[in-house]
């Protein structure tokens, strides 16, 4: 007898089982929709991508290109929702039928250094697809990010991860978990575009605005020498994705420590910031990125703020 407690979980399992049977034709002709009512009628979000693409491409674009680039962003990140009860069904023998693989002498040639691998991505494309496409070419990734407020979901997220060789690490107390895993040449994702709070990040450039960034990445790789391979994934013409694995980063060594994880994590925001301008509609827009928070007088002094950026504290 089914657990009155399980209800809302069996209840969106059943309902991904669905609507993973959708071809997918009339999953991009539904998303269109859904994306314009939603544009239409979640004038918060909206205003918040207005606001981001403008801080990100008001020199480079027009007032309407860069509405265009949000009314995009929205069909994308509605399509990217419908999609996620289709990854319930990626196995290997099936996985090109979602995603093509390119770089891939770059992680095979990573992990044969025998430092295992941090793959630097973004919430950009489908990114759940990315880390499942990832896992079944390469094997277990083991993902940084902290569980999703509702319950339910969550739970059948981590199934669909878990099946195919995704692991979720809560980002509380990840530090020893991360070094016992790259000791064993294990791959980790970290997603690295959300704001930051302020005693966990350092204030670097992004798309040429001082942004909350968040530290430990940087701090991590210099200390232990970790590769960074970074990642990321583009819709084709034909609804699969392109997942792209670049070369390792050259993490950037002065010799001063503070200095270091301000350029590398300065570095590390460059290289999201490459991955959006291949494809402006591809990101996730409606997060306040540029969100700045107000800091105490007694510990300004303390934060790390990188040379090229002025930081006003009191917007």
């Amino acid at each position: 007898m089914l657990n009155p407690r399980d209800l809302p979980y069996d209840t969106i399992r059943r309902m991904f089982q669905l609507m993973s049977l959708i071809p997918r034709p009339m999953m991009a002709r539904l998303a269109a929709i859904i994306g314009k009512v939603w544009y239409a009628l979640d004038r918060y979000h909206r205003d918040i991508a207005m606001s981001n693409v403008a801080i990100a491409f008001g020199r480079e674009m027009t007032h309407r290109q860069r509405r265009q680039v949000v009314q995009r962003n929205f069909n994308q990140l509605a399509r990217v929702a419908l999609e996620l009860p289709g990854l319930m069904r990626v196995t290997p023998s099936n996985i090109d039928s979602f995603a093509e693989i390119s770089g891939e002498d770059n992680v095979r040639n990573t992990l044969a250094m025998g430092r295992g691998l941090v793959f630097l991505s973004a919430h950009f494309g489908n990114w759940e697809l990315m880390n499942i496409a990832t896992a079944v070419r390469f094997g277990p990734v083991h993902i940084l990010a902290r569980p999703l407020d509702y319950h339910p979901m969550d739970r059948v997220l981590g199934e669909i991860r878990a099946n195919t060789g995704s692991v979720v690490i809560d980002k509380d107390g990840s530090a020893e978990i991360m070094r016992r895993l790259l000791r064993e040449g294990r791959m980790l994702g970290i997603l690295l575009d959300q704001n930051s709070s302020w005693y966990e990040g350092v204030f670097v450039n992004f798309f040429g605005r001082p942004a909350c960034t968040n530290k430990g990445l940087a701090m991590f790789a210099l200390r232990y020498d970790t590769p960074i391979v970074p990642a990321y994934n583009l819709r084709m013409p034909d609804g699969r994705y392109r997942v792209v694995f670049d070369p390792p980063l050259n993490l950037i060594r002065t010799g001063d420590v503070r200095k270091d994880i301000l350029k590398n994590t300065a570095l590390f925001n460059q290289t999201i910031e490459g991955f959006i301008r291949k494809a402006p509609d591809h990101w996730f827009w409606v997060h306040r990125r540029w969100r700045i928070i107000p800091v105490p007088e007694r510990v300004r002094h303390k934060m790390l703020v990188d040379e090229d950026c002025s930081v006003d504290f009191n917007q």
